[in-house]
């Protein structure tokens, strides 16, 4: 007499579609944390761009406004019908011969440099040397400009500029801040203005 026994064997491990299966949801898992990775990182570069380039623009506006509205040779006449240094203020070395804030208009400088024209990252804000450990490599803004333009304003609308020729009592400062791509091409990464006003002095 023969019997029939059923027998069943327990399964152990994945069959090969399961693995496959297991396989694309840990690929497809990766490359979104990838991307998410990626993203983070490309915002924490581009707010630091923004820190930097901040920086920059607002020093050279404070440094700007700190200088008088015209030259002290010409206070008498302090409307004056062209904004730009004179020869002899273009031979710094920097913008040490700058004395007014018409100076400025059309400055550029390529990496940004102290008044002094000593490397940015390597001075204090008074234009000392700083110790070795403090300084950053000397690369480090290699790859950035800094230009800034002064522009007269219509009296009754600051959204509006004026040519030269029709100087007015208030005057607008730009400052942009641009940085080199890798193709060589310049970004800009950011522009502050600031508007400035000359207060007429009454006998």
């Amino acid at each position: 007499m023969s019997g029939i026994v059923n027998s069943s064997r327990s399964r152990y491990g994945f069959s090969l579609m399961e693995a496959v299966v297991a396989m694309s949801i840990v690929a497809f898992a990766s490359s979104v944390l990838l991307l998410g990775v990626e993203a983070t990182l490309e915002s924490v570069e581009e707010q630091e761009e923004i820190t930097i380039a901040d920086g920059l623009a607002r020093q050279l506006l404070d440094e700007i406004q700190g200088q008088s509205w015209v030259d002290p040779v010409l206070r008498s006449f302090p409307y004056q019908t062209s904004l730009s240094a004179s020869p002899d203020e273009l031979l710094g070395p920097g913008r040490s011969k700058f004395d007014d804030t018409d100076d400025y208009n059309n400055y550029s400088a390529t990496p940004p440099v102290h008044i002094d024209g000593k490397t940015l990252a390597a001075t204090d804000s008074t234009g000392d040397t700083l110790p070795e450990s403090f300084r950053a490599r000397s690369s480090f803004l290699s790859k950035w400009r800094l230009t800034a333009e002064v522009a007269y304003l219509n009296e009754s609308d600051h959204s509006v500029q004026m040519a030269d020729y029709q100087p007015t009592n208030y005057r607008v400062l730009i400052c942009r801040v641009y940085r080199q791509n890798r193709d060589n091409t310049w970004r800009q990464v950011v522009s502050r203005e600031r508007v400035i006003s000359y207060i007429p002095a009454h006998d």
